[in-house]
């Protein structure tokens, strides 16, 4: 435990002097800035337009962070070989990972609520009362998120920081169209092309469970339950991707 603190504390300091982390919250502050103005060219209201702007904004901003940070944190490490100085000492690899991603995810969280309070901030000066709805977009975007972390952690544990910034990418897409290749597997009349389809759909996370914009933007109603579903969904996929980091890094040779 007390390693894992180490590493966590020792990660998220070492994130707070990251350059990009700054360049990403200034292009997500002006994203902001420039969707306020957005809704006089829109037939929605400002506050609809301002919203889905918004929440769009935090998802990709974490997604940035995701690529930027977290893939390049262990390639960074194992390039440097700073990581011979850890894995030498009385550290497991269990330690090591988890401290990492722990680290890394509250370093997104805060970041998170910091875009977040912009956000709501926006929203406030646009004259709008703040519903409660938001609250629980933006912790499924947080959830969301942390299971792009614990993704690109995964990513990084065997390939280069390059391929895994391409994989961690591609997973958020793949991830965000789920819906539409289990469409395809239902529509498709050849079994073998609706099977492989059907197994992708399934070994893939569903990220639009995470997705309530249209809810949120529209006043439309949450079915009860489901925000406490979509939470177990992302911590169930986020252990998976912590175990099998786990098991890719502890076979390395380092």
């Amino acid at each position: 435990m007390r390693a894992f603190i180490t590493i966590a504390i020792n990660t998220f300091r070492e994130t707070i002097r990251n350059k990009v982390l700054y360049n990403i919250l200034l292009a997500a502050g002006v994203v902001l800035f420039l969707s306020m103005s957005f809704g006089d060219l829109s037939i929605f209201s400002r506050v609809q337009v301002m919203a889905d702007f918004g929440l769009t904004t935090m998802s990709i901003t974490g997604l940035l962070l995701a690529v930027f940070i977290g893939v390049g944190m262990l390639g960074k490490e194992i390039s440097s070989k700073t990581i011979y100085m850890v894995v030498t000492k009385p550290v497991s690899r269990e330690a090591f990972i988890t401290g990492k991603f722990a680290g890394l995810f509250v370093i997104l969280v805060l970041n998170l609520i910091l875009v977040g309070l912009v956000f709501l901030l926006s929203i406030h000066v646009l004259g709008s009362a703040i519903k409660f709805k938001l609250g629980w977009a933006v912790l499924l975007i947080i959830m969301e998120m942390g299971v792009m972390v614990s993704a690109s952690l995964f990513f990084s544990t065997f390939s280069t920081p390059t391929l895994a910034a391409i994989f961690t990418i591609g997973f958020y897409i793949c991830g965000h169209l789920n819906d539409l290749v289990g469409i395809g597997a239902e529509q498709k009349n050849n079994l073998l092309w609706s099977g492989a389809l059907k197994v992708i759909y399934y070994m893939l996370p569903n990220l639009e469970h995470f997705n309530i914009r249209t809810q949120v933007v529209y006043n439309l109603g949450i079915p009860q339950g489901y925000i406490f579903t979509a939470v177990c969904y992302g911590v169930l996929y986020i252990a998976l991707f912590l175990i099998l980091s786990i098991m890719f890094f502890s076979e390395k040779d380092l």
